[in-house]
């Protein structure tokens, strides 16, 4: 029992310094340095759309089937009424362009909203 207990700790030693296959421990800091150089995480964007064409609450519903299905939509809400569709979304992936391609796609126009532009009532 001894033996067994011997050898697996021998074995749990060695097997922890061989991480990268090759045995240098600094290969393994390397590596761990070279992700998270090389690993960029986007701050996710929101953007505020002005929906038209939209006639009722299924109107919206559709449209936000269509968001949650693009790559990249992290949240979105489609209003109605209001017209209004509030997107936030991961850069890396998507841009507003593309989101209010797949808007028009399901037969609605969109435009972003500006910061400065007010809505009307």
């Amino acid at each position: 029992m001894k033996n067994i207990l011997i050898i697996s700790g021998i074995f749990l030693l060695f097997s922890g310094s061989q991480i990268c296959g090759c045995g240098n421990n600094s290969c393994s800091a390397a590596n761990t340095q070279t992700l998270s150089a090389n690993q960029t995480v986007s701050e996710p964007k929101t953007v505020k759309l002005k929906i038209t064409g939209m006639s009722c609450a299924g109107c919206s519903n559709h449209i936000s089937t269509a968001l949650k299905n693009v790559d990249g939509v992290i949240e979105q809400s489609v209003e109605y009424p209001g017209d209004l569709a509030t997107i936030t979304y991961d850069p890396s992936k998507t841009n507003p362009v593309a989101i209010i391609k797949v808007i028009e796609k399901t037969g609605y126009k969109a435009e972003i909203i500006k910061e400065n532009q007010k809505m009307k009532s």
